[in-house]
């Protein structure tokens, strides 16, 4: 244990002199385990007095520049600001030194066999965080909580946690034995391992829900194409009906032979040649025979022109047109379709 927390204690001071000691301050922004190297080489399984080096800076911004970017780093290792945002600061950093503490403790892979955006997700809505195993000593779990508060203002700086780390290397070396803190890791394991099971579980039922869900959308935007479909159709075939009775009572009208009247008085033809004989008079006497009316029953259906909002409007009413052919007594003179 002893070498475990010689090596966060490395990984701190490395980061201190990033953020606060470094001519241009710098954010990392993909601290993680996989982008921290061993300089001297491991003979024998011997991993004591062993140097670590931080890499992979091919993400990092000068500080006093800026903190944002679309997209960086492992989900498994982001803040929630970051996968929310991309708002890069020191306190995202932190967040993603303290999920490398918790790799270093537990020797787990962080959110193992968990899909990476149901993980990038549950932390951005702030419900999901790695298990800290029931028996972890507790100035650890103190550190992580601490690493990972939501706020990213009120996480501590490198200097606090080489501060805590500090305390807690003394009180490893003499208090917790190699082989205690190695069954205690084991332990750890199958515990962080349930929960990582029960989350798979949660998030196969979330996936299910979701496809029922896409299914019962998709069914319901052919429901709707189909009614509009019948509703295009139903239009058509009325304006069909609509011209077949106005051509049936057209037909029927030039069947009758129309009535002239006898001109009342002999025709002057010389009045044609007066001063505004130019002009044309209104038609008189016009008379309406045939007539489009809305029937009084109403079709209760969708207008054509309805929004395509989601939920549907309200059907409004549609009235079915019908052909009449008007009786001549009941007109007044004079009226114009």
């Amino acid at each position: 244990p002893h070498v475990l927390v010689n090596w966060a204690v490395q990984i701190a001071r490395g980061m201190l002199y990033l953020h606060e000691e470094a001519f241009v301050p710098i954010l990392h922004r993909d601290l993680k385990s996989s982008n921290i190297l061993l300089l001297e080489k491991i003979e024998h399984d011997d991993i004591c007095n062993k140097t670590l080096k931080i890499t992979d800076f091919g993400l990092a911004r000068e500080w006093h520049r800026t903190t944002k970017m679309s997209a960086a780093g492992t989900y498994a290792w982001m803040a929630p600001e970051v996968i929310k945002s991309s708002l890069f600061s020191k306190g995202s950093d932190i967040w993603s030194y303290g999920v490398l503490l918790w790799e270093l403790l537990t020797g787990e892979v962080p959110y193992r066999g968990i899909d990476g955006l149901a993980v990038a997700y549950g932390v951005a809505v702030n419900k999901l965080t790695l298990p800290i195993p029931s028996t972890c000593p507790e100035p650890f779990a103190k550190l992580m909580k601490e690493c990972w508060q939501q706020d990213p203002h009120i996480r501590p700086s490198f200097a606090l946690i080489l501060e805590q780390l500090t305390a807690i290397e003394g009180a490893v070396m003499t208090e917790m034995p190699q082989e205690s803190f190695h069954s205690m890791q084991d332990d750890w394991k199958l515990e962080i391992q349930q929960m990582f099971d029960e989350l798979r579980t949660k998030e196969k039922e979330l996936r299910s829900r979701e496809e029922e869900l896409t299914r019962a959308a998709l069914q319901q935007k052919s429901q709707e194409e189909l009614l509009k479909r019948r509703e295009q159709q139903l239009a058509e075939r009325e304006i069909d009906v609509l011209e077949r009775e106005l051509n049936i009572l057209i037909f029927q009208l030039n069947q009758e032979k129309p009535k002239v009247k006898k001109r009342k008085g002999k025709f002057k033809r010389s009045r044609l040649k007066l001063k505004d004989g130019h002009r044309i008079s209104l038609p008189s006497d016009f008379q309406h025979k045939i007539t489009v009316q809305a029937s009084p029953n109403l079709d209760k259906r969708r207008s054509l022109n309805s929004s395509s909002s989601s939920p549907p409007s309200s059907p409004t009413m549609m009235p079915r047109l019908r052909a009449i052919q008007c009786e001549l007594s009941a007109l007044p003179r004079g009226l114009l379709c």
